[in-house]
């Protein structure tokens, strides 16, 4: 093999593993883009303006970080507020039980950068509770926006 081949495979391997929405096409085989984007349409977004809002004003609201804790270690902290618990994607349908004690109460569901949370919150109106939103802006628009972060 020549080394360009080599390298040029090698950067499309590279390419490929850091795309974590990049995608085979199956015929039948539904896939994770086109469930995001079903679930995009079930969810109502919420804007930084309107979480810092609610999180001032909604003192029983939980806002859900479904981040695993290394990537809330890696991305240097998660939103500082009293309302804030970390419940992983993963983990979300098996926890959130134990919190959201109402299926009225307000649930704001954030991660990263917005790609997991519309599944998130669209599993959780599935579920039955009635008044989810989504941050879509996630952490990485929060600190963005110099809003108060905590690392602990």
């Amino acid at each position: 093999m020549k080394v360009s081949t080599f390298i040029s495979t090698g950067l499309l391997i590279v390419t490929t593993l850091a795309s974590p929405l990049s995608q085979a096409e199956i015929e039948g085989i539904t896939t994770g883009a086109q469930l995001q984007a079903k679930a995009e349409k079930l969810v109502t977004n919420i804007s930084t303006d309107e979480l810092v809002k609610v999180l001032d004003t909604e003192l029983d609201m939980l806002l859900i970080d479904v981040r695993m804790p290394s990537e809330i270690n890696n991305m240097g902290g998660h939103i500082k507020a009293a309302q804030n618990t970390n419940i992983p994607r993963g983990w979300l349908e098996y926890r959130v039980t134990r919190t959201a004690l109402s299926k009225d109460t307000l649930i704001v569901v954030y991660c990263g950068a917005g790609i997991r949370t519309p599944m998130a919150a669209a599993r959780l109106q599935e579920m039955g509770y009635t008044n989810v939103k989504n941050y879509a802006d996630g952490f990485l628009g929060w600190r963005k926006a110099g809003l108060p972060v905590a690392t602990e």
